[in-house]
């Protein structure tokens, strides 16, 4: 399965994230201007921890679809939404997710550079889907509510009609309530292991300090 990359969002981070990049007369003289670097090994401000993480979509609300298949994008979502989105499939097309426009556009970005470099069918066959099922020039009606394109609700909601919208990061997914209440009852099984993975993680960066 080809699952969106830790890396785009990390392209994404100065644009959208509040941080700044470093210049080269910043970076010591024996040490490499890398992206990672100008990320990580400069810290944030407290301001600048702040802008980053307002700008993250945070939150799940519960909706249900009118009878014409229209949401409605909850206030805290729709400023950093804007007035133009993107509904597509979420990565794993088991639920759609509504993105900025340029969080979109980088992300379709990301993938065609992925191919020029080196074709791979499963890379293009998974972009054919992709765009396939994918609505840009999408925007709120006075009420905030958006129309859900019948195809992609059809595919990927089936009948359900009560639905949660919830941020996921730099996007929002939506998912069929009751769908989403059988995922979280299988994150909460697997939370031990969850968190085991998540100590490796924190005992590799204690020893890169």
């Amino acid at each position: 399965m080809i699952r969106v990359p830790f890396r785009v969002i990390d392209d994404l981070f100065c644009e959208f994230g509040g941080g700044e990049r470093v210049d080269e007369n910043q970076v010591g003289q024996n040490e490499r201007l890398t992206p990672t670097n100008m990320r990580t090994n400069v810290p944030l401000s407290d301001e600048q921890i702040l802008e980053k993480q307002r700008k993250r979509f945070r939150g799940t609300y519960n909706h249900s679809l009118d009878g014409k298949g229209r949401l409605v994008i909850p206030l805290a979502f729709r400023q950093e939404l804007g007035e133009r989105f993107v509904i597509a499939p979420e990565f794993d097309f088991k639920s759609i997710a509504i993105y900025p426009e340029m969080v979109f556009m980088r992300l379709c970005e990301h993938y065609e550079r992925l191919n020029r470099k080196k074709k791979n069918a499963q890379l293009m066959n998974y972009m054919q889907w992709f765009n396939s099922m994918s609505y840009t020039d999408q925007e709120c009606d006075a009420q905030g509510r958006v129309l859900l394109p019948a195809k992609l609700r059809s595919m990927m909601l089936g009948e359900e009609k009560d639905v949660d919208i919830m941020g996921n990061d730099d996007h929002l997914r939506v998912a069929a309530t009751i769908n989403n209440m059988a995922n979280f009852e299988q994150f909460k099984d697997n939370l031990n292991a969850t968190w085991a993975a998540i100590d490796e993680l924190e005992d590799g960066e204690d020893e890169k300090e």
